[in-house]
């Protein structure tokens, strides 16, 4: 089968359905990315845990799958997300064995990182073992990490205050009548359905253990506070695929909440990845919030998850896709591909992602220009042109209405990406972009990023057959997205301008080369 569409230097699946990034870790010499994984058709199905490898982020190995689901526990949804850690040189996973109506954290244990055996204790805990505040019917997500003698997780949950605990003795558990054969995603697609005065609202909870094996309830993360929208505490969904890690002293929670409203243009797809900065407390399990902001302002990145290297690095890698909407290549049978992994850092309060340093190595053919004035036009350079490429450029627009570049250019089709002087945005526009997008939001083909008045901004654009990374002024901002261009055609690049004159700068183009 023809896969055109597969990309050259991001992690993708060959065939079957991929979503959200588990279990990454550096453990015995080697990056791991598990991933939610159905090997049998292009779309969601009961979950497998799939498993890459990698020593520098852009060459992944497949291994063999690392979870079946096989276990009465398991039925209908299977073994979804969680997370990996490392103990007495033993790797551990942790998963929620997902139904409909009923989520559970189980253990998977390996000598090797590759062959695991289930816990026969499985399932190891359940929300009826925890708080009453706790929602029985949505607890998943179990992200692990170790501070002192605790091994500490966080996962996404439904909570209920007090008054609704009280009226709801059965812990907020719905029982949902389900045709296993509609089953497609954990939520089913119908988050948005359900009451929260009954269910609870979205939240994050803390939990801690000695042994990985017997779990502590601590308390719940999220508590309103004034100074953010009260829809961040009103969440008709869950805050999944948490993450938590600590930069030279900023604590960052990263989560990927279900139905959060648009804020200005903040959070434009229905699900959406967030950080917030701010401090933990492990004893209550409160998170003092002292900035909320969004990770991506594209189109597709979802249950971002991160890994500590030797080098003291902390790597991000996102499901580079999005729920509610439709995926071309499953026509070539295989749907699923994960963001080019970045570098986290936090600085002067706020997350700074950059690309990871070790895809350098793979530049090739090099093009450059110092400068480029264009004056109400649209014009390309010599050699700078391709979709599997890295581009650099500092944008300068005078006094342009709009200026930027399009992309995956051909006959029919082109991707924008432009500063609108008048809103102060850069524009990612993917409306001529090949072929069409369907979904639930009211607009699918662009995202708008605040940038504010900017006498210049500095662009670096990674390519990859249907997928663009953009990396806003040092990666104080990100826009990512897929397009379905005609791979062999569409490789033009220019540089436009309307309504004045702008100028380019130091403009620098590699062609990204992977060997087979």
């Amino acid at each position: 089968m023809d896969q055109s569409y597969r990309p050259r230097y991001h992690a993708s699946v060959t065939s079957g359905w991929a979503n959200d990034p588990n279990g990454t870790i550096f453990y015995r010499g080697k990056a791991h990315l598990f991933y939610q994984h159905y090997p049998h058709k292009p779309q969601w199905g009961t979950m497998h845990w799939g498993h890459f490898a990698t020593t520098d982020f852009v060459r992944w190995e497949r291994l063999p799958i690392t979870l079946v689901p096989d276990q009465d526990y398991e039925i209908l949804c299977g073994c979804c997300s969680g997370s990996a850690i490392e103990k007495d040189g033993k790797l551990y996973l942790l998963y929620t064995a997902a139904q409909p109506d009923l989520q559970r954290q189980c253990l998977a244990v390996s000598e090797d990182g590759i062959q695991f055996q289930k816990d026969p204790g499985n399932p190891i805990v359940t929300a009826d073992m925890l708080h009453p505040e706790v929602s029985r019917t949505d607890f998943r997500d179990p992200r692990m990490f170790r501070k002192g003698d605790w091994y500490y997780l966080i996962a996404g949950a439904r909570v209920l205050n007090e008054e609704q605990a009280a009226a709801n003795p059965n812990g907020g558990y719905l029982e949902r009548k389900i045709d296993p054969l509609s089953v497609y995603s954990p939520s089913l697609g119908n988050v948005s359905g359900m009451d929260p005065e009954k269910a609870g609202y979205g939240n994050l909870i803390l939990l801690k253990s000695r042994d990985l094996y017997h779990w502590q309830y601590v308390g719940k993360l999220i508590y309103e506070q004034d100074e953010f929208d009260l829809a961040y505490f009103r969440l008709n969904g869950v805050y999944e695929c948490p993450d938590y890690f600590t930069d030279n002293g900023e604590e960052v929670l990263i989560s990927s909440p279900q139905n959060l409203p648009t804020m200005g243009r903040r959070y434009q797809n229905i699900h959406s990845s967030l950080y917030m900065l701010g401090k933990l407390n492990f004893s209550t399990g409160r998170f003092q919030i002292r900035a909320i902001e969004e990770i991506d302002s594209g189109f597709d990145f979802y249950a971002a998850q991160t890994l500590r290297m030797p080098d003291g690095r902390v790597i991000m890698i996102a499901w580079k896709e999005m729920w509610d909407r439709n995926y071309p290549t499953q026509s070539e049978g295989w749907a699923g591909t994960y963001t080019l992994p970045r570098e986290l850092t936090v600085e002067e309060g706020r997350l700074i992602q950059k690309p990871v340093r070790e895809i350098a190595a793979y530049r090739k053919n090099r093009a450059s220009c110092d400068s480029l004035s264009v004056t109400n036009q649209s014009v390309s350079l010599d050699g700078v042109s391709g979709n599997v490429v890295e581009l650099h450029v500092t944008l300068k627009p005078g006094a342009a209405s709009k200026a930027g570049l399009k992309l995956f250019k051909g006959g029919e089709h082109e991707t924008l990406i432009y500063y609108d002087r008048a809103d102060g945005v850069l524009v990612f526009d993917r409306s001529r972009s090949g072929q069409p997008f369907r979904g639930q939001e009211k607009d699918t083909v662009r995202r708008y990023c605040d940038i504010g008045q900017a006498e210049s901004v500095e662009l670096s654009l990674f390519l990859d057959v249907c997928s663009l990374e953009v990396f806003i002024d040092g990666g104080r901002h990100t826009m990512t997205g897929n397009v379905y261009p005609e791979p062999e055609t569409d490789t033009g690049i220019e540089f436009f301008c309307e309504g004045g004159t702008c100028q380019f700068r130091d403009i620098e183009k590699y062609d990204i080369v992977v060997d087979p």
